[in-house]
């Protein structure tokens, strides 16, 4: 186990960790896919495989 101890390290840790359990008490994360991102996604990969497919790829 190791002796040293970092105060400004375990201050940092801490600041973080505030942070991202004030992100989780937020009804929306800023940059979360949404369900149009998904079925984009989706859409495309689509018309890529059918796309390659059909070239002869």
């Amino acid at each position: 186990m190791h002796d040293n101890f970092d105060p400004e390290r375990a201050q940092d840790l801490e600041m973080r960790l505030r942070s991202y359990e004030a992100l989780e008490r937020q009804p929306y994360w800023p940059g979360a896919l949404g369900a149009a991102d998904w079925w984009g996604a989706l859409a495309f990969t689509l018309v890529l495989l059918l796309g390659g497919l059909a070239w002869g790829v």
